[in-house]
C-alpha cells in the first residue's frame, strides 16, 4: 500500500473520531439550522472544504426543510468540487438544479460545476481528483499558452506575407491601368491604415449592485494616422450604460479622435441593478467603429459580476416544556451569505393567528399589532447574523387539531428595492 493510500487511511480514520465526539457535541447543544450554516459557510471561505461538507451534510439531517436548503444545497457542491470528490460535486448539483433550477441562485453556478452536473445525470462516473491536478494543469495552462502564442506569431507572419503580396499585385496592375489602380490602391492603402485595438484592462470585476459602477476598458490607435472613432456601449435589457472617461459622467463619449499609437483608457458607466444575484454574470459589449469607414469596427465583450447581499430568514418558537403563563420566545435570525453588506434592511414579522405579540424586545423592533411585527437593522455585513427575539403568547385552542400553523417574515432592503419573503416558525398544539 502506498504512503498516499496511508494518508487517507489515517485521515479518515481522524474524521471518524472527530465525528463521534462532535455527534456527542450536538446532542447537548441547542443547534438550529442558521448556526450550522454559518459554521458551514465560514469553513468554505476559509478553504476547509471538508468541514463544510460535514457541516452541511449534519445541515440537511437535522433540518431538512430548512429556508436555507438553496444556498446549503449550492455551496454543497461547490465544496465537493474543490475537495476533488467530482462524483458528489455532479450528483449535489443536480440535486440543486432539480429543487431550485428556476430560482435566480442558478445563474451563479460555474460552468465547470454545471458539466459536472450533466456528465452524472448521462450516467458517466467522473473519478475522484485525488491531488487536484494543481502541478498538471499548471504545467498544462502554462503549454497551451506557448502554444496559443506560437499560432499567434505563425497566424500574424502569414498575414504579413498576405499584405506585402497584395502590395505587390496592386503595384503590378497599378502599371497597367494607373489611373483608375491608383485610385483603388489609395483606397485600400487607407483602409488598411486604419487598424485599432480593444482590449480589457483585468479579470472580471465584482462590482456592488444598486450603485453607480465603472467597467474599463482600453482603445488602441495602432495606425500611423489620427484616426477618429465612435463609441458604443451595448448593455443588457434595462439597463441604460454610457461610454465615460476618467470616471466623469457629466460628459458622456461618443466620438474620440486618437493620435498615432495613442492609447486611451475608458470606462462603460452603468448602474448594477439592485435585483441582481450575489455572482451572477452581467455582459457588455464596447464597440468602436471608424468614422471615415463605417463598415469597419471592432467589438469588445466585458463581463461583470454583480457583488450583493445575500439574506435569508430563519425563525424558531421556543416554547416552555411545562404549562406556564409567562410568553414564549419568538426568535428572528436575518443571515447575510452574500459577498456584501446589506444596509436599511426591514422586517416585517407576521405571525399565525394562533400566536399573539407581548413585547417587541426593544431592538429596533416595534409592534403594529397583534400578529405584526416591524423591525430596521441599518447594517449587516457579509457572513454575519443578527437575532430579534420577540415575547409572545401561544393560543392552542385557536389551533386547529392536528394542522400545524405558521406565518411569514418578509426581508426589504430599502436601499435595493428588494423584497423577499421566508416562512415563520411552525406552531403546534402540545399534545
Amino acid at each position: 500500500m502506498s504512503r498516499f493510500h496511508h494518508s487517507i487511511l489515517r485521515l479518515y480514520a481522524v474524521f471518524f473520531l472527530f465525528s463521534l465526539l462532535l455527534a456527542q457535541h450536538v446532542a447537548a447543544t441547542d443547534y438550529d439550522d442558521s448556526n450550522l450554516f454559518m459554521e458551514a459557510f465560514n469553513a468554505f471561505q476559509g478553504k476547509n472544504f471538508l468541514l463544510s461538507i460535514e457541516k452541511l451534510n449534519r445541515l440537511e439531517q437535522l433540518f431538512p426543510d430548512s429556508p436555507l436548503r438553496d444556498v446549503s444545497l449550492l455551496m454543497l457542491a461547490r465544496a465537493h468540487q474543490r475537495s476533488g470528490d467530482n462524483q458528489a460535486a455532479g450528483t449535489t448539483i443536480n440535486r440543486f438544479g432539480k429543487e431550485f433550477g428556476n430560482s435566480p441562485l442558478a445563474t451563479s453556478v460555474e460552468a465547470e460545476l454545471a458539466t459536472l452536473g450533466k456528465r452524472v445525470g448521462a450516467g458517466e462516473k467522473p473519478a475522484q481528483n485525488q491531488q487536484l491536478h494543481t502541478a498538471a494543469l499548471k504545467v498544462r495552462n502554462e503549454q497551451l499558452a506557448r502554444e496559443r502564442a506560437a499560432a499567434l506569431k505563425l497566424e500574424q507572419e502569414r498575414l504579413a506575407k498576405e499584405r506585402a503580396e497584395q502590395e505587390r499585385l496592386a503595384r503590378e496592375k497599378a502599371e497597367v491601368e494607373r489611373l483608375e489602380r491608383e485610385r483603388l490602391a489609395a483606397l485600400k492603402a487607407a483602409r488598411e491604415a486604419v487598424k485599432f485595438e480593444l482590449t480589457q484592462l483585468k479579470e472580471p470585476p465584482e462590482l456592488e449592485v444598486g450603485i453607480p459602477v465603472l467597467l474599463p476598458f482600453r482603445l488602441i490607435n495602432a495606425s500611423k494616422q489620427p484616426e477618429e472613432f465612435s463609441l458604443e456601449a451595448v448593455l443588457p435589457s434595462g439597463i441604460e450604460g454610457v461610454i465615460i472617461q476618467d470616471g466623469d459622467r457629466s460628459r458622456p463619449l461618443q466620438k474620440v479622435q486618437l493620435q498615432p499609437q495613442q492609447k486611451l483608457d475608458l470606462q462603460v458607466a452603468f448602474t448594477m441593478p439592485g435585483n441582481r444575484v450575489d455572482g451572477s454574470r452581467l455582459m457588455v459589449t464596447t464597440r468602436a467603429t471608424s468614422t471615415k469607414f463605417t463598415d469597419i469596427s471592432q467589438s469588445l465583450e466585458l463581463q461583470a459580476i454583480a457583488a450583493a447581499p445575500l439574506l435569508r430568514a430563519v425563525c424558531r418558537l421556543q416554547t416552555s416544556k411545562h404549562p406556564t403563563d409567562l410568553p414564549d420566545d419568538y426568535r428572528v435570525t436575518v443571515l447575510n451569505v452574500g459577498s456584501r453588506p446589506a444596509r436599511e434592511i426591514d422586517l416585517k414579522i407576521s405571525l399565525p393567528e394562533s400566536v399573539r405579540v407581548m413585547h417587541a424586545g426593544d431592538n429596533g423592533c416595534w409592534i403594529e399589532n397583534d400578529q405584526l411585527v416591524a423591525c430596521r437593522v441599518a447594517l449587516l455585513p457579509h457572513g454575519q447574523l443578527q437575532e430579534r427575539t420577540l415575547k409572545v403568547m401561544v393560543s392552542e385552542n385557536k389551533i386547529p387539531a392536528g394542522k400545524p400553523v405558521k406565518g411569514s417574515v418578509e426581508v426589504v432592503q430599502t436601499v435595493l428595492q428588494l423584497k423577499e419573503s421566508f416562512p415563520g416558525a411552525v406552531v403546534t398544539a402540545k399534545p
